[in-house]
């Protein structure tokens, strides 16, 4: 098998999947994106024209076309299509949301009679979150009814580079296909950390492609989540409480980035530090803070606050980036103030919104899932930093 007969099915034709997982694949695979009848007219050009743009940011921003790919309306006419492409392909990623991501379960499951152990169906998990792999192998497992073994990989994977879609683009900005009233735009950053296993045995690997070990694959994620998610998640609801419309306006506000810098390397870099030691490394840390706070608030990239805060009650989750990264900050023995602030804020931001219209403590205890008792000391924690952070508003 070389290189240029890789197939890659990709559920997902949105920000993920058009601006990171195509441009970093279509150079030596080809792509088959499945998405919702929502996405119809797109997915009919895309198969119509084999190609789509999207808009990369940097110094300046550029179109970047993508070709070697095509298009599938997930629905029970297409069912058969589906399953003949999951049936021959060499990897299939997920890019849908936690959310969303019970819903492919049915087609995996049925696609799995069509595939043996010698060749495993690998699905690589794309959403925000941990433990996501491991979810989305039981669900499939459950409409299967009963264990895959090997005919089954499913990882984990460090999807490390911001993608949006914009609404109504404006020149310079194009749309994917001649006609639509979208965007997709992307930051310039490169590779995807896999888990070994769930790409163990393949003789030929897409370059983007970076299988870890356990140790390593455990550390990237934390970054991710803590050092990515968190600072973003942080950021948008701060700025959002002090009137910012995009993150790039944050940039001359001197006190939020003395609070990125805190939660940055005072709390995140001790506790994952500590935590993954010599499979993270310092310097390579304390290197990669300096580029994701720049690329957070890129003047070129433009991200809105809005986009950061939409959908707050799901970024407050149990095993999502901000309780997530309060609790892993606090295990590692260090006081995470910068990150409660931010879970304060995200909770403020909720209420605010009408995205939820529990009381603060509650939020905290039923949606959180901070327990009254043995988690006492970081709901008192979060509680002081909300206090502070509305004296200072």
């Amino acid at each position: 098998m070389t290189a240029d007969e890789l197939h890659c099915v990709c559920f997902g034709a949105g920000g993920l999947g058009l601006g990171f997982l195509g441009p970093e694949l279509a150079p030596e695979c080809r792509i088959t994106y499945v998405d919702v009848p929502e996405k119809a007219p797109f997915l009919d050009q895309l198969r119509r024209r084999g190609e789509y743009v999207l808009n990369l940011t940097g110094l300046s921003m550029r179109p970047v076309r993508v070709g070697g790919v095509e298009g599938v309306c997930l629905g029970e006419e297409t069912r058969e299509e589906i399953l003949a492409a999951l049936a021959e392909a060499d990897l299939v990623f997920t890019a849908v949301g936690a959310a969303n991501l019970p819903a492919l379960a049915p087609a995996v499951a049925a696609a799995l009679s069509r595939r043996s152990p010698a060749n495993p169906l690998r699905v690589l998990c794309g959403e925000n979150g941990v433990q996501i792999a491991r979810s989305f192998r039981a669900a499939v497992e459950s409409e299967a009814e009963g264990p895959a073994g090997e005919a089954l990989r499913v990882g984990d994977t460090v999807m490390g580079r911001m993608c949006k879609v914009v609404a109504d683009p404006q020149p310079p900005l194009q749309p994917p296909a001649p006609g639509l009233d979208w965007a997709v735009v992307a930051e310039p950053f490169y590779g995807i950390p896999v888990e070994q296993h769930a790409v163990a045995g393949m003789g030929t690997l897409p370059a983007a492609i970076e299988p870890h070990s356990a140790a390593r694959f455990r550390a990237c994620e934390d970054v991710k989540m803590l050092a990515h998610n968190g600072l973003h998640a942080t950021l948008a609801c701060l700025g959002y409480l002090r009137g910012a419309l995009f993150f790039d306006e944050l940039r001359a506000d001197a006190e939020l980035m003395e609070h990125a810098r805190r939660l940055l390397i005072d709390e995140a870099g001790a506790a994952l530090l500590r935590r993954h030691g010599a499979a993270l490394g310092r310097n390579r840390y304390f290197n990669y803070c300096d580029a994701i706070l720049r690329r957070v608030t890129c003047p070129v990239l433009h991200d809105s606050v809005e986009r950061g805060v939409r959908g707050i009650m799901r970024k407050l989750e149990p095993w999502e980036r901000l309780v997530y990264s309060v609790r892993t900050v606090a295990e590692a023995g260090v006081e995470p103030r910068a990150f409660a602030t931010g879970l304060a804020a995200a909770v403020t931001v909720a209420r605010r919104t009408g995205e939820t219209e529990q009381q603060f403590r509650r939020v905290l205890t039923e949606h959180c899932g901070f327990e009254p008792e043995e988690d006492a000391a970081l709901i008192d924690l979060i509680e002081g930093c909300r206090a502070a952070m509305v004296q200072e508003l």
